[in-house]
Parts: C-alpha cells; sequence; structure tokens
C-alpha cells in the first residue's frame, strides 16, 4: 500500500490519424532500444489501468499532464526530430512555431538559466508545443517515455517514499493498492537506465543544456547518436 504526494495527468490513447504517417523512424540500434522501452512503458500503464479500474479517468482530450515540466534524453529528442523533420514543410513550420514560444514561455518559470535536474513548483507550467486543440497529442507515436507514464501510479526506486499519480485519479494523501507496482516500475526505471547507459558507452553525444521536447522539435538531434 502507497500514498503519493504528486499530482500529474495523462493524455490517454487516441485513434491513429494521418499525422502519424510521418513517423519514420530511423532503425538506429538505440532507437530500436527506446522503442521497446515505450512499449514497457505503454504496457505498465495499461496494466495500471486494469489494476486500479474505474479510477482512472483519463481519456482522449484530458491534457492537464501536457503542461508539465520534464526533460527528456538525448536518444528521445533524436526520435522526436527524425518524426519533426518527415512532417510535410507547413505543418513542421508551424509546430515549429509554436515550439519556439514554449521555450520562452518555459523559460520564464525559472529564476536562472535552467539547469538538468531542475524543476519547478506543483501547479506551474505551460502547454506542450506539441498539444493541439482539442487536447489531443499532435505528436503521439514520439512521444517520450514520460508522457507514457502519466496518470497511473509511478514509482521511482531513487524516490521510494512516495509514489506519484494523478490528482484526478487520486486523492493527494490516499493509498495506492498494487502488490506489483514496485517490481513492474523498477523493471521500466532499470530498462530507462541501460538505454541510457548503452548510449553514453556507445560515444552519444551528451549536451551541456537540458534538453525538452520543444528544443528537440526545434532543432536536430539525429546527429547526436553515436
Amino acid at each position: 500500500m502507497f500514498t503519493y504526494g504528486f499530482k500529474a495527468l495523462h493524455a490517454c490513447t487516441r485513434p491513429f490519424t494521418d499525422e502519424d504517417s510521418a513517423m519514420e523512424v530511423p532503425k538506429h540500434p538505440l532507437i530500436r532500444q527506446l522503442e521497446e522501452v515505450c512499449e514497457q512503458a505503454c504496457a505498465e500503464f495499461d496494466r495500471g489501468v486494469r489494476v486500479h479500474g474505474e479510477r482512472i479517468h483519463c481519456a482522449p482530450g484530458c491534457s492537464s499532464c501536457c503542461s508539465q515540466i520534464f526533460q527528456i534524453t538525448e536518444v528521445e529528442a533524436a526520435r522526436i526530430s527524425a518524426w519533426v523533420q518527415a512532417l510535410p514543410d507547413d505543418k513542421r513550420e508551424t509546430l515549429q512555431a509554436k515550439a519556439r514560444a514554449n521555450l520562452a514561455e518555459r523559460a520564464k518559470l525559472f529564476d536562472a538559466p535552467e539547469q538538468w535536474g531542475d524543476g519547478v513548483p506543483r501547479g506551474h507550467g505551460t502547454p506542450c508545443a506539441a498539444l493541439k486543440d482539442d487536447g489531443a497529442c499532435g505528436m503521439y507515436e514520439a512521444r517520450p517515455i514520460m508522457c507514457r507514464k502519466f496518470g497511473v501510479p509511478i514509482f521511482n526506486p531513487d524516490r521510494p517514499e512516495r509514489v506519484m499519480a494523478c490528482e484526478l485519479n487520486f486523492a493527494d494523501g490516499e493509498a495506492i493498492e498494487d502488490p506489483h507496482l514496485v517490481e513492474n516500475q523498477t523493471a521500466l526505471y532499470r530498462a530507462q537506465q541501460h538505454l541510457q547507459g548503452a548510449y553514453n558507452d556507445a560515444g552519444g553525444k551528451r549536451d551541456d543544456e537540458p534538453i525538452c521536447i520543444a528544443r528537440a522539435i526545434v532543432e536536430d538531434f539525429t546527429g547526436y547518436l553515436p
């Protein structure tokens, strides 16, 4: 049994759209490994939905989680950049313009230039550049791992004293009963660490500045892959 101390919200699955056809991921070994971790994250989310049933209110268009402030890895950024490059010119330019505006708004949330590991107080954020007017994700197939985890309870073995969960699904301090939460999500966390380790061991380029979805949309991170 757990109680949670962080509030997040998940934009759940939605039907496949024409925009997903732009997702032509280069089959670099690290991209394939990222895809496997993403599948593991999605499977764990689905398991959480089955465990908690009607308590999970995530649905298409439910997008408060899409204003959360978090950072992504170079491999995730490379996958997003590849997806953006495959878009038609007009859609790519429109998305990149939104991303530049997002970066400007994001910078206002920090008292100093953002560094790796920085966060913002609960309740502070700005809508993701890929968020569409109807609340759906505009780059659903390329979305990073964190976007696939939001909504159901999330356990981080490096912070075992708390479990993150969506405030629309669980009241603050409410007990969370899931006998497989620790085991499954520790395995997912280790898979993410293994992916990052593989990237580092292969000589992947590390960026001194923190990376977010908007940066991956505006810039080209595909060249970071070793």
